[in-house]
């Protein structure tokens, strides 16, 4: 009976409007009321030919509604009350947040198709916050399933969404809808795919990703007996159709790229060296200190203009002829272009037990140079002692 009810968009369409005409019983007896009318409402659903049909001979679903509430003796509906507008705007609060948390994970997941950034997966992990007490509200009774689909809002998003579906072809939505068995595999694999791109370019993303895939593990096959998980299992399953369309995206892009035609004589560079080509020149300051730019001319003063690799947003790889260097390092990962401007090597400052050096030269005047007199070595002697003659005087 519920596959009947999944497949005829209209016949799910009336019991939702019975439902809600009948919101203000209890829980338990709303249950029971509608268990009794799904299979006569489908019944007739069956039979019929067109809604129209129904409708001529069911009534409309709030004509419907009031023949099965005068039928069980129940009190007409009564005024809303405090407690009903309170839970009027607690359904409206889920019902929204739901919405703006689906839109923002789609959005998320074809944003990855720029690279896997823990800034992609801001606003993602900001409403999934903002829908924790959504969640509390719903698992807890504090919403309603009837306080959702009473809603004008939630009504003009299903006759928005049956028009949106109507205006695809056939074909292709069978095709689809043949593929829900294995849809949870399918989810799987692409997130997986999402979690090998973003540890490639090592990204925190990964863990958002990571966490996804331990949701729709968990939860696939639980939201089959508990709606409830629809809350978050819509808009994880919103995120990997965006990724989905990411990663065909760059797979496309990446095809591109390999078919893509260079002149004859190309040269990534234009630079040679002992009969090879450079991909790069890098300059150094006298502490092994990278130059970030400088520029390059030839003994004439002319610029040595080389191919001058580039990311363009719009055309993936792009090319300019420019002399400034060192030139940028274009890398590709995940079918996202980024230019590196980092070294691809540690400079390290000259060694000076390594390096040869000369003595400066000194200048000496041209007049005539001194003579130098170069001393004999000294010979240390005891010194002599002389004794002064004596004199004899005779008288």
């Amino acid at each position: 009976m519920s596959g009947d009810i999944d497949t005829r968009p209209e016949l799910a369409d009336y019991l939702n409007r019975v439902r809600a005409a009948l919101a203000d019983l209890p829980p338990e007896e709303l249950a029971e009321v509608m268990e009794d009318v799904e299979p006569h409402v489908t019944e007739v659903f069956g039979e019929a030919e067109s809604a129209e049909e129904v409708t001529r001979r069911l009534g409309t679903p709030e004509a419907y509604a009031a023949e099965l509430r005068a039928a069980g003796g129940y009190p007409p509906p009564t005024a809303a009350t405090p407690g009903d507008r309170r839970r009027t705007w607690r359904g409206r609060y889920v019902f929204w947040m739901t919405g703006l948390t689906v839109g923002v994970a789609a959005a998320t997941g074809l944003s990855t198709v720029e690279g896997y950034s823990a800034e992609r997966f801001g606003a993602l992990v900001v409403f999934g916050f903002l829908l924790i007490p959504g969640l509390w509200l719903v698992f807890s009774g504090g919403v309603r399933r009837s306080d959702i689909e009473t809603l004008p809002e939630y009504g003009l998003a299903r006759k928005l969404g049956k028009s949106a579906l109507a205006t695809l072809p056939d074909k292709p939505v069978a095709y689809l809808v043949s593929l829900r068995p294995a849809w949870w595999l399918i989810r799987i694999v692409l997130l997986a795919l999402g979690f090998l791109a973003a540890l490639e370019s090592r990204s925190s993303g990964l863990v958002i990703i990571l966490g996804l895939i331990g949701l729709l593990v968990w939860g696939g096959a639980r939201v089959r007996t508990d709606r409830r998980l629809l809350l978050v299992m819509v808009p994880a399953n919103a995120f990997v159709v965006g990724l989905a369309v990411a990663l065909a995206s760059a797979a496309v892009s990446g095809a591109d790229r390999g078919n893509a035609y260079y002149p004859t004589g190309y040269s990534q560079s234009g630079l040679t060296y002992d009969g090879s080509h450079l991909a790069n020149v890098y300059a150094v300051d006298a502490e092994g200190k990278a130059i970030p730019e400088f520029y390059l001319y030839d003994e004439e003063g002319k610029p040595l203009n080389v191919y001058r690799p580039s990311c363009d947003t719009h055309y993936g790889e792009s090319t300019e002829h420019r002399n400034r260097f060192p030139l940028p390092r274009v890398d590709y990962q995940a079918g996202v272009c980024r230019e590196r401007a980092d070294l691809p090597f540690m400079p390290l400052p000259p060694i000076s037990g390594s390096v040869t050096t000369t003595a400066p030269t000194t200048t000496t005047p041209t007049g005539p140079a001194p003579t130098t007199t170069t001393a004999p070595p000294a010979t240390t002697t005891p010194p002599v002692t002389t004794t002064p003659p004596v004199t004899t005087t005779t008288q």
